[in-house]
Formats: structure tokens, sequence, C-alpha cells
């Protein structure tokens, strides 16, 4: 398997620029801290329960209590639905570094894990552990999920977050025949940060109907088509305050893309989206520019200190409203 290591060459200087990045993933370090730190202190009233997991299955909490779930080996499939299914709240999913192999993304129409809509307050640790061969690697449609180290390889999507109030980090997501991360009608601010969408079919991440999505500290390289797609040409769901930003800019991490780099589509003229602290180079390898803007005069969006070599507005080449970062 073609595995692509996320952003190793500057872990040290970015996690000095964001600093709640390495506080999340230290909240995370364990099943069980990572449990402790995201719940409530009501919740802790509660028992905690510890079940193992060794199949595919759903899952939603042992007696109605906060569970933890282990994963304790790889799990290998056959089935053509979904893997493994959270529900209820305050459980946690922890993968402990192993995989979970489906029977290829052409084949299989279920996704590897998928949090329903219904369920609140869940945590996801992965471990490093691959999921791969499904038609998503990651469906979260919960609210408040917190998600950490998941590499999700040679699935249809890589990972698909439409809940509210998600925040998923240090995230591993190429290969896939379609985006690496899409971020389909997710509200409240939710966020994916400090993560590595590369050579994926189609878009590095595809962003359309959120409520100020935060995508922060990232590599987006090498995707069949734009870097990081904002908004679509007509007919979807509009996106409002789109932040798109990384903190380190001595490294391009928007690059080899065949189409843009960072693409705002038409479909983004009112909504106040904000792109900065990019370094893009060398995108467009088919089609397109390092930064693109296809609203009227960039409308009401934001271009702010960005590093880059070729920008188009509304089919004007380098212009004024994408000005250059230094």
């Amino acid at each position: 398997m073609n595995r692509i290591t996320p952003k190793t060459m500057s872990v040290a200087v970015r996690a000095a620029a964001l600093l709640f990045v390495f506080t999340v993933g230290v909240a995370l370090a364990t099943s069980g801290d990572a449990w402790a730190k995201r719940h409530s202190a009501a919740s802790l009233a509660d028992p905690v329960a510890t079940a193992t997991i060794t199949t595919c299955g759903t899952y939603t909490g042992v007696s109605g209590n906060p569970t933890i779930y282990l994963v304790t080996q790889d799990i290998t499939t056959s089935s053509t639905g979904n893997c493994i299914t959270l529900g209820g709240s305050d459980n946690t999913l922890a993968l402990q570094g192993h995989n979970i192999t489906g029977p290829g993304s052409g084949t299989s129409r279920g996704d590897v894990i998928v949090i329903q809509s219904f369920a609140n307050d869940d945590v996801i640790e992965g471990g490093g552990g691959i999921i791969s061969g499904f038609a998503v690697g990651v469906f979260d449609k919960g609210s408040n999920t917190v998600g950490d180290a998941v590499e999700a390889s040679e699935n249809g999507i890589g990972m698909e977050l439409t809940g509210g109030t998600v925040m998923w980090t240090n995230v591993n997501s190429t290969n896939n025949t379609a985006q690496g991360i899409y971020l389909n009608g997710c509200s409240d601010e939710c966020g994916i940060s400090d993560f590595n969408a590369g050579s994926n079919g189609a878009d590095g991440v595809l962003v359309i109907g959120s409520e100020a999505p935060r995508i922060s500290v990232f590599f987006a390289t090498d995707n069949g088509g734009a870097g990081v797609h904002v908004g679509c040409a007509s007919d979807c769901d509009d996106n409002s305050e789109v932040n798109v930003s990384d903190a380190v800019m001595a490294i391009p991490s928007v690059t080899g893309n065949k189409g843009d780099g960072i693409f705002l589509d038409a479909s983004e003229s009112n909504n106040k989206d904000k792109v900065y602290l990019v370094s893009a180079r060398g995108n467009g390898i088919t089609s397109g520019s390092d930064l693109h803007d296809a609203t009227s005069t960039c409308g009401l969006n934001q271009w702010v200190t960005n590093d880059y070599v070729t920008a188009k507005a509304a089919g004007v080449t380098s212009p004024s409203c994408i000005p250059l970062g230094f």
C-alpha cells in the first residue's frame, strides 16, 4: 500500500504555531485519557464500561453507560456494508493501531467507521490504524465528535463530515479514488487540522454547504482535482465563512495538484471565506492556478499573506484581490 507520511518534516514548528493541535493530541494519547479529557464532569458520574471489538458491528454503549471500545486485532471483511457503527453518547472507539480492511472501494457500498446522526460526544482514537477498501473511510454524522490519528487509504472517499462541532486532527487521507476529505454540510465551526490529503483521485479537500468550517495546518498534494476546493459552480448548498489556513510557509503545503491549489468556486461570492498563511506552488498541472477565486473580483472573500506563483480571479491572471504575501 502506498502511504504518505503526514507532515513529519515540520511537526515541531507547526506544533508551536498552533498549540491547540498539540493539546488535542495529548488529550487523545490513550483511549482512557481521551475519554476523560473530552467529556463533561456530569458524565463522569456514570460508570464507565470497557468492551473489545474483534468484528464489524453496531456499538451503542454497554447498558447505556459511557463505553470505551478497544479494537484488539486487525479486522478484514468481505461484507459490502458498514463495518463499525457508533451510536449513543460519550463513547470512545480506540483502534489501537489496528487496520480495518474491506472488499475494495469499487465493491463496497458501506463505510469503515460511521458515527450516527444522533450520536453525541464520541471520541475516535486511531493510533495510526489504516482503514481501507470501503466506500467511505470515516462518515461522521454526529455532534461534538473528537477524532485523532486515523489513516484512510484506498477508499472511495477518505473521510466525510456532516455533523456539528466535530474536530478531527492528525488525519492521513491518501490514495482514495474520490475526495480525500469531504466537508458536506458540517456545521458549528467543524474542523479538521494537522492533516495530509494527498494522491486522491479527485479533490484533496471538498467543502460544500458547511457553516464556518476550519481547515488548518495541512498538506494537500498531488491530487487529481484541486488541493482544497470550496463550493461549486451551481446547484449546491451554500457555505459560510470557510477558513483555510496553514501556519508555516517555509515548505509549500499545497503543490502538485492537477487542478487549482486553493479554489473558491463561483458559489462563494458572498460567503466571506478566508484563505491565509498558505504556501501554494506548482499546481494546475492539467489546468488551473495556485490560488483561484472564481467569484466576481473575489467577491467578499479575503486572501491574506499567502505565498504563490500563479493566481486567477474572474478570469484575470494575478488579480489585485489576491495579494502576494511576501
